[in-house]
């Protein structure tokens, strides 16, 4: 399938759009994923239309974001960025119709399909250290050196899942316009699958940040197959690719990481990743590996609804149960949505697990009354994609 329609006299609105991308992505002191501007000796045709293939890519809030950070590029130059530990997805609009782009049409004119973005691929070669005291036991104090020294490695990675999960779940009344987000989707991944990203992990940190990095880049793929039938040959690369990070990830937890990791939320992410690979090459080992890895958190679930290991987090605990909770959560959709619900025996532990978390997010005191300790504030929701936002996920 060919992504471009584009009318003639457009091309430099493209290049501005592809230059900038590239450069956003390899800004180190970039404040957030993507900062999108356009040169101001462009004509106007041109503006219009780097404004609509920056809209057009982007949700509503997006946008802001993009703009604020050109506005004041030169005064946050000098100022260090935000911190950032997570995959910055944003939040996911309805996209504008002006001009033909987005979900709708604008009065006569014909809407666009898109120009597909090229994201840099993650590295092959990963060898990060952890961004927490050494001397915490709880892993909830940051070392702020070790987390500077973290971010300038892992940022870019996020930055270019960001844009992935952007483009797969950006919604549009358009099936072509679907179509063509899917097939954007998969040939960004069909790069990076023949780059070998993420497969060569150096250290235990490296192990253990792929992991949410892996569970985002397989579901966006899973579900644009749903919209774009995998050619034989894509099949091939992926089986390769997908294959070679589930099995790593399977034997490091297996073999080579600790007691603790091997049952906290890290083993409930490493279990999302390696059975949403599962399903995109329906492989039922690495479908059974998930189930394991889902019923390793459930059935540790206390009759309160509590998770011993993630309780022990100090002020961070609640973020650290919603952080557990969403990998397991997700794992339950999407054993459902492919037509093969989950059968566990903890299932019910899970219900208790999701109750006790929504009710603590909307009054943390019985919380922080078991916990022995007043809570600190979660982590947004903006911090995921929107296949992993808590009011998708089987909660209620």
């Amino acid at each position: 399938m060919r992504i471009k329609t584009f009318q003639a006299g457009t091309i430099i609105a493209i290049n501005i759009f592809s230059t900038t991308i590239c450069a956003a992505q390899e800004a180190a002191t970039m404040p957030e994923a993507v900062t999108i501007q356009s040169p101001s000796n462009t004509s106007e045709r041109a503006q219009t239309l780097f404004s609509n293939l920056r809209s057009h890519f982007f949700g509503a809030s997006d946008l802001q974001d993009a703009t604020a950070s050109a506005a004041s590029a030169e005064a946050t130059a000098a100022v260090p960025p935000e911190k950032d530990y997570t995959i910055q997805t944003g939040s996911i609009s309805p996209l504008p119709t002006a001009n033909g782009f987005g979900s709708g049409t604008s009065g006569t004119e014909p809407e666009q399909v898109p120009l597909c973005v090229s994201i840099p691929a993650p590295p092959a070669t990963l060898q990060t250290q952890s961004k927490y005291k050494a001397d915490d036991n709880s892993k909830s104090s940051i070392d702020d050196d070790a987390l500077a020294a973290r971010d300038k490695t892992v940022q870019p990675i996020r930055n270019s899942i960001r844009l992935l999960t952007n483009i797969a779940y950006t919604e549009s009344n358009s099936s072509l316009i679907a179509q063509a987000r899917a097939e954007c989707v998969l040939h960004n991944v069909d790069r990076w699958a023949s780059a070998n990203a993420l497969t060569d992990m150096r250290t235990v940190d490296a192990y253990l940040s792929r992991d949410r990095w892996v569970a985002e880049i397989g579901l966006a793929v899973e579900s644009a197959s749903k919209r774009v039938e995998l050619s034989s040959e894509r099949k091939a690369l992926y089986s390769t690719w997908f294959s070679t990070l589930a099995r790593d990830t399977i034997d490091a937890y297996s073999l080579r990481l600790g007691p603790k990791s091997k049952t906290n939320n890290h083993r409930y992410w490493a279990g999302l990743s390696v059975t949403a690979i599962g399903f995109v090459l329906d492989n039922s080992d690495f479908k059974a590996w998930g189930k394991t890895s889902f019923e390793i958190g459930a059935c540790q679930v206390d009759d309160r609804g509590f998770l011993p290991a993630e309780l022990a987090r100090g002020e961070k605990a609640l973020d650290y149960h919603v952080y557990a909770l969403r990998p397991l959560a997700a794992i339950v959709k999407l054993a459902a949505d492919n037509g093969e619900p989950l059968q566990s025996k903890c299932l019910d532990r899970f219900k208790r697990l999701t109750a006790m978390t929504r009710d603590a997010l909307r009054d943390p005191t019985e919380f922080e009354r078991v916990a022995g300790q007043r809570q600190a504030a979660t982590s947004p929701e903006t911090s995921y994609s929107a296949a992993l936002k808590l009011n998708t996920l089987p909660l209620l």
